[in-house]
């Protein structure tokens, strides 16, 4: 019994990472505006910072090596979490599983793929880099509707589920604003991504906290 509580407290701890991947994000974008005095965040999209050509570059990216160790550590708890000590349902967990693929592709895409310079050229790995974020926006549309769909079916979380309710649509509709502005209003492009991107960090922090919080009786 008491190993059973006390690898519920390991969990729940553990689920911190997911605050702490939101500070290494936020560090690495603040550390690589720092170094690139003439980076312009109204315009230029956050992966600029780490484009291989881009002087903030090997700064933004050893930092972003936190990040990418703490999402991976987060995505692992959940999926044992939500699948060992409190069952939501099947669909909230496809989400879950879904969020893990994403985060991946994340993971080992853009470190394998990173954009290759900051004029966006045509080249192979500026395609791949583009090819992986439409592979991992989708993801996280799908993922967002399936966790909000699964916490509505409970009917045991309402806080949580009209926060997820509130953050797919934002992240959808700035999904969607990222595309248009970057096509149409390219100087406004950095700006709506931020939106989108903030909203994916604010909710692993919510995802998080919950999870912390959550009474273990309820699942």
């Amino acid at each position: 019994m008491n190993t059973l509580k006390k690898g519920k407290s390991t969990l729940k701890i553990l689920a911190l990472s997911g605050v702490l991947e939101t500070i290494f994000y936020l560090t690495h974008v603040v550390a690589g505006r720092m170094i690139w005095k003439d980076y312009n965040p109204i315009a230029q999209p956050i992966s600029d910072l780490t484009a291989d050509t881009a002087i903030s570059h090997t700064v933004a990216s050893n930092i972003s090596y936190g990040y990418s160790f703490f999402n991976m550590v987060f995505c692992i708890v959940l999926l044992i979490y939500f699948k060992k000590e409190v069952k939501v349902n099947k669909t909230f967990y496809t989400g879950l599983v879904i969020k893990a693929v994403a985060e991946l592709l994340s993971t080992f895409g853009y470190k394998l793929f990173p954009l290759s310079d900051t004029a966006w050229s045509n080249s192979f790995q500026n395609t791949m880099h583009f090819a992986i974020t439409g592979v991992i926006v989708i993801g996280y549309i799908v993922l967002a509707i399936l966790l909000t769909i699964g916490l509505a079916k409970t009917k045991k979380y309402p806080g949580m589920t009209r926060f997820m309710a509130l953050f797919s649509t934002v992240f959808i509709v700035s999904g969607f604003m990222t595309v248009v502005a970057a096509n149409e209003f390219p100087q406004y492009a950095g700006l709506v991504e931020r939106v989108n991107l903030y909203s994916l960090m604010t909710s692993n922090v919510a995802l998080a906290l919950w999870m912390f919080n959550i009474n273990t009786k309820e699942g």
